[in-house]
């Protein structure tokens, strides 16, 4: 009986170099600065996903000053994230509220 193992993916290959002290940070607020297209919101998200997996007491709480960008934009962040880290199938999307459950710990991403 073989069990499926998901691949193995390279943070410094997905993200780049730029954002190791991003990644690596511990301290409780963060504050990212960049222009745009610099890969700020997408290394977020794969953050965000990460740490949400690691860390089973954590939830996640997402706000923007218009509601409208939060879905059209850090919903979609989020659940390409989880695409890409090759976790999907371990979270439960639902695009009316919006809202992503993680399945095996039941934490919730809001927005």
């Amino acid at each position: 009986m073989t069990t499926k193992q998901r691949p193995r993916i390279s943070i410094i290959k997905t993200i780049g170099k730029g954002y190791n002290r991003l990644w690596n940070n511990k301290q409780f607020y963060r504050v990212v600065k960049g222009s745009r297209g610099s890969k700020k919101s997408k290394t977020t998200a794969l953050n965000f996903i990460h740490r949400i997996m690691k860390y089973p007491w954590a939830n996640l709480l997402v706000i923007r000053r218009y509601s409208n960008t939060n879905k059209q934009l850090t919903y979609t962040d989020l659940k390409w994230a989880a695409s890409k880290l090759g976790v999907a199938h371990f979270f439960k999307f639902n695009e009316s509220l919006p809202e992503i459950t993680h399945k095996p710990t039941g934490q919730k991403i809001l927005f």
